[in-house]
């Protein structure tokens, strides 16, 4: 209770058992007791009909009446568990790596494979149909009568419909953006497909659940509703992480969880180096993470990466951005959605109005209130789970959530009855406390302008009073059951072990405050397609997996032989404390074989190329060319040496010119580490600074200064560009 002394609240729910400040022993993160104002939820309601089955879109997990079924991605089964009492009573190996399933109401069980194909299995966990669909499978939805089956491919770019019966296609497949992820079948008659990097697409569908046309883009929010106050400086904020969507069962519109990130930018980069003070009267963070900083009258920050959801209807259109202060978390004092990391799995309950999102980096799940508005304004409670939570289903009566930890190979059971009989405030109205006590004053500065006081010296907004119908309560805290393995680890303690420091986000000595970790910009190990402005300049975040390995030395500037002292540099960087040998050793081995690179689709089975790869091959090896002299084939198609290739941004130019008038001997930092073409299917776009969007823009800018393309025709660029996607 000391915790809750000292910010002056009582904000604990007595019919809820609250966690200890530090719930789990390796959550190494000491609460950052941050002064602003504060505002409470929305109250859930019941929903008025429910209209949208739980297949409606893929999990991880699903739930029927006597059975749980969950996809075991270590041991590449499918496993059904007993529902009361979690106890494992069966599985089925699959061959490859699942991903995500659905169970129709006549007990049939689809499952997407992570090799391109698509299963469907009896409830008595015999295989009945697979098909091939293409190089990776990854989300899954059935229409809400459960005829038609929706799969997305994310290397192929690819929407595919099936027929539940066989797996036939159906339909021709729909091209989508760049690398869908989940798939939902909303009863409005449109499909939503989220796509990691690109928004979404809403994609309407006939009488016989057939795809028709993509008819609406919508692009995913950037920012949170405290982000979004007057006063309050946004710089650069970026989207992605788009994994999953889910559908209200009331009206048919859709959710999405995803991340917003500030990356920062040119002006951050510049001011940062210089140690400029901004118009607004701050000064830039120095390292390049959090450079959206907030402005000397709202002391409100915005962390380098936040979740978010964002709330469509149901034509595709995201809801506007509604301007709210953070709620606060009961224990810490942070604002509840930052407590949060990697949202891996968002799904609705089916007869309430609220929204579940599992944090995979963090061990918990964020329960949002969707009774009216922007979710994002009415955070509700944090429930502690197991390790690296992937997904979450709800038993029946909706009484019960079940959430899959992978890194336990464990569920959780969640009572969710005490979301059902929540307490409105007694004054009826949205409240703002500064989380300040009396010998902490309350700064003017953290008041918005136009508040006035309450009776208890809180200050609230003028007009801010909810609504009859969403009345505000007050967040809080919940612990789930016991949860129960159903499975054994087949990983060996050290990459085990590395999983866990490459994916745990609140560990302060891995990253300032256990802000973030490594799997935050590294989903599966490939990138966030962000340029983070770090104090070298611009950099994008490279890709990992299937990279590593005899590609020393390592990070853009070349500036490390070693791996583990590369990650060292790279955890200083990031502000953390720093690992020791033991812990950087196993993250190390995950990285080198813990991590599963994409599958290539440009790339036949047999590893045989096409004639046109095979010109393009020619062309790769020609020495007048010369991309081979640097991209050595033997040597992971790099040279371990440092190149200047007139790739040098404008501002690092710029700064340049700064430093040098400053200091005439001052070297120009613009020869870089030639980076390996491993993976250059998958790890657009290119450069250091993420400034060209295509290998052939690559060439064009290279054309004498990166071996010599100049003199090739457009028909050898497009050869040698096949050739280099094959690698």
């Amino acid at each position: 209770m000391k915790t809750l002394a000292r910010l002056g609240l009582v904000l604990a729910v007595s019919s809820l058992a609250a966690l200890p400040a530090c719930g789990k022993e390796e959550n190494l993160h000491d609460p950052v007791l941050l002064e602003f104002p504060h505002a409470f939820p929305e109250a859930p309601r019941p929903l008025l009909v429910q209209r949208a089955p739980a297949w409606t879109t893929g999990h991880p997990i699903a739930a029927t009446a006597d059975h749980l079924f969950v996809t075991d991605r270590d041991n590449r089964e499918l496993v059904r568990l007993d529902r009361r009492t979690l106890a494992r009573d069966g599985a089925v190996a699959l061959g490859a790596r699942p991903e995500v399933l659905v169970v129709a109401d006549d007990g049939a069980i689809f499952v997407t494979l992570r090799n391109g194909e698509v299963l469907r299995v009896s409830p008595t966990l015999a295989i009945e149909a697979r098909r091939k669909l293409g190089t990776e499978a990854f989300g899954l939805a059935l229409s809400p009568d459960a005829t038609t089956l929706y799969v997305t491919l994310p290397l192929e770019r690819e929407l595919h419909t099936l027929d539940v019966a066989d797996l036939s296609e159906v339909a021709t497949p729909v091209t989508l953006l760049d690398t869908p992820r989940g798939v939902a079948a909303s009863p409005n008659g449109f499909l939503l497909v989220v796509h990691q990097f690109a928004g979404a697409l809403k994609v309407d569908v006939d009488d016989d659940n057939l795809p028709l046309e993509v008819v609406s883009e919508s692009h995913l929010r950037i920012g949170n509703p405290a982000d979004h106050l007057e006063g309050f400086r946004l710089r650069g904020l970026r989207s992605a992480r788009a994994l999953s969507a889910a559908i209200s069962p009331e009206d048919g519109s859709a959710f999405i969880a995803h991340i917003t990130a500030a990356p920062g930018t040119e002006d951050d980069f510049l001011n940062s180096t210089l140690n400029v003070t901004t118009p607004d009267g701050t000064t830039t963070s120095s390292d390049g993470y959090g450079s959206s900083v907030p402005s000397a009258s709202f002391p409100i920050p915005t962390r380098p990466v936040e979740v978010t959801v964002t709330a469509t209807d149901d034509l595709g259109v995201p809801h506007l951005v509604e301007s709210e202060f953070p709620v606060q978390d009961v224990l810490t004092g942070e604002p509840l959605h930052h407590l949060v990391d990697q949202p891996s799995d968002v799904s609705h309950h089916p007869s309430w109005s609220l929204l579940f999102i599992t944090g995979y980096g963090t061990d918990n799940v964020l329960v949002l209130s969707t009774a009216e508005g922007d979710p994002m304004r009415s955070p509700l409670a944090l429930v502690d789970v197991g390790r690296a939570p992937r997904g979450i289903a709800f038993s029946p009566d909706g009484e019960t959530a079940y959430v899959l930890n992978e890194h336990d190979l464990s569920v959780s059971p969640i009572d969710l009855t005490p979301f059902f009989s929540l307490t409105p405030m007694a004054d009826g109205r949205t409240v703002f406390g500064s989380g300040a006590t009396d010998s902490m004053p309350r700064p003017a500065a953290a008041f918005p302008e136009g508040a006035s006081m309450d009776a208890a010296g809180m200050p609230f907004m003028a007009g801010s009073d909810p609504t009859p119908e969403s009345p505000r309560v007050r967040p809080f805290r919940l612990q789930a059951s016991k949860a129960k393995a159903y499975g054994v680890d087949p990983l060996p303690a050290a990459v085990r072990n590395g999983a866990r420091t490459f994916t745990f986000a609140r560990n302060e000595n891995l990253s300032h405050a256990g802000q973030f970790a490594c799997g935050t910009c590294h989903f599966e190990g490939t990138e966030d397609k962000l340029v983070w402005f770090i104090t070298d300049g611009p950099r994008q975040t490279p890709a990992l997996a299937g990279r590593l390995a005899g590609t020393a030395p390592f990070n853009w500037a070349g500036s490390e032989d070693a791996l583990q002292d590369n990650m060292s540099q790279t955890i200083e960087r990031m502000g953390g404390k720093g690992l020791d040998r033991a812990t950087l050793a196993d993250l190390e081995q995950f990285l080198l074989y813990g991590l599963e690179a994409p599958k290539n689709p440009n790339l036949a089975p047999d590893g045989r190329l096409t004639p046109e790869q095979a010109a393009g091959k020619a062309i790769f090896e020609d020495r007048t060319v010369g991309c081979s002299s640097c991209h050595r084939p033997e040597q992971s198609f790099t040279d371990g040496m440092k190149h200047d290739v007139g790739t040098a941004s404008k501002v690092e130019l710029a700064r340049f010119e700064f430093e040098r008038a400053m200091n005439p001997e001052a070297v120009p930092p613009w020869r870089l580490n030639t980076p390996t073409l491993k993976g250059l299917f998958y790890t657009a776009p290119y450069l250091h600074d993420g400034s060209a969007a295509t290998l052939h823009e690559v060439l064009e800018r290279t054309a004498e200064t990166m071996g010599k393309t100049s003199h090739l025709t457009e028909v050898q660029k497009d050869q040698l560009i096949a050739y280099l996607l094959t690698l």
